[in-house]
């Protein structure tokens, strides 16, 4: 009792509680940290499901009601690429949260270890307190208090005694709370579990739903190349598409702020330059596709129908399913499907620039993620495509549409 009672009076109180919190630290570490950083993740990215859901069984009532007298191939054409588009993208969804959860799990499997080790090293500290306790026959602390030598000796030895009981207390204490903790994290890892395999089961499902779908757009495809009327109403749609799209870059006004300040930050972390002005992009953007323009910016004559229309962009031939890249870094806006440009992907650069690659699949990335410049966002459509293989770019500064080749690198 005497060398115990000696190396309790070594330390004040608050050193040797500092001690503990410092010997506990890493319970509640990085490791728990980055765990409630990527469980709000999860919860974020299951609000995007919900909606993506949601506009899904929207879609689904509203073409439920239109096939019933609906004859037109082409308009029915419409209505399963857009089914595809929405398919496309939960299914994207489905696999970003599946990724999630399984690094969720990982980390919460290395969590469950760590408490159980530190659970074993708190019992046989405490243990071993209460073997040395007993051994040293604690019931004599009155009989040392009692022998001291005068009254200051007395309440210093109290005082010290005191310290080592809340020790043990704080000790008995730690480990029923890090047992608790221990049930909490075998919960959340049932749970999570459990909720992988439900994502798993509905992305095989939509999978299968999206193969039917792509077999009936093919089917539709060679209808619809069999009635020459078709050209016209299909140019008519992308003249809509355009309109369409104007409205969307005119409406992201209204949060361009939010966006730069964000984009501003991102951009401070990578230790990326600022630019004072847009134009010095002009002639230094990388193509996000390779391949060999079809059709310019501008009027364009088509011979098949002698008619003369407007392109808001250019189209670049590429070889099927090749990779579309984000021509610098921005903010991921919209990922929607227009009539007539399909499935169409906007990025803000700030700055009021804007960048829009339509007529893509396999979209990679989703609203109000980050991308850098040169990362793939999709694959180029093209297989069961009216279109053939081509990418449809747009480049819009200060609410203008531009000429996009007047942004891009020359080529030699």
């Amino acid at each position: 009792m005497q060398d115990d009672l000696f190396y309790i009076m070594r330390f004040s109180l608050g050193q040797i509680f500092l001690a503990i919190a410092v010997a506990f630290a890493p319970l509640i570490g990085q490791s728990s940290q980055d765990l409630e950083a990527l469980d709000r993740q999860i919860v974020a990215r299951r609000g995007e499901l919900e909606r993506l859901r949601d506009e899904i069984r929207l879609f689904e009532r509203r073409i439920a009601r239109q096939e019933q007298e609906e004859k037109d191939a082409l308009k029915v054409l419409f209505n399963v690429e857009e089914r595809i588009s929405l398919t496309s993208r939960l299914i994207k969804a489905l696999e970003g949260e599946n990724q999630q959860l399984t690094k969720a799990i990982n980390m919460t499997q290395t969590a469950i270890r760590e408490s159980e080790e530190e659970i074993a090293a708190l019992k046989r500290k405490l243990a071993a307190r209460f073997i040395h306790v007993y051994k040293q026959k604690r019931a004599s602390v009155l009989e040392l208090i009692l022998t001291s030598d005068n009254w200051n000796q007395a309440a210093y030895r109290a005082r010290y005694l005191k310290t080592a009981a809340d020790y043990d207390r704080y000790l008995t204490g730690k480990v029923k709370a890090e047992i608790q903790r221990l049930e909490r994290q075998r919960r959340k890892l049932a749970k999570d579990r459990a909720r992988k395999q439900e994502l798993l089961g509905e992305k095989e499902r939509e999978e299968a739903q999206l193969r039917i779908n792509k077999e009936r757009r093919q089917a539709q495809i060679e209808n619809i190349k069999q009635d020459r009327r078709s050209d016209e109403r299909l140019l008519l749609q992308k003249k809509q598409a355009a309109v369409d799209l104007q409205r969307i870059i005119a409406s992201l006004e209204f949060d361009r702020e939010k966006r730069a300040d964000e984009l501003a930050e991102m951009r401070r972390k990578r230790d990326l330059a600022v630019v004072a002005n847009i134009t010095y992009y002009k002639g230094k953007l990388p193509w996000p596709a390779s391949g060999r323009i079809v059709a310019r910016f501008g009027r364009q004559r088509n011979p098949q129908l002698n008619t003369i229309t407007e392109n808001p962009g250019i189209d670049i031939w590429t070889g099927s399913e090749s990779p579309v890249r984000s021509v610098l870094d921005g903010l991921v806006t919209t990922v929607t499907y227009l009539r007539g440009y399909g499935t169409t992907v906007i990025i803000d650069h700030g700055k009021d620039l804007y960048t829009v690659y339509a007529l893509v699949e396999e979209v990679e990335v989703t609203e109000g993620q980050y991308v850098d410049q040169g990362q793939v966002i999709a694959r180029v459509g093209g297989k069961g495509s009216l279109n053939d293989s081509r990418l449809h770019f747009e480049l819009w500064a200060n609410q203008q549409k531009m000429d996009p080749t007047a942004w891009l690198v020359q080529l030699p």
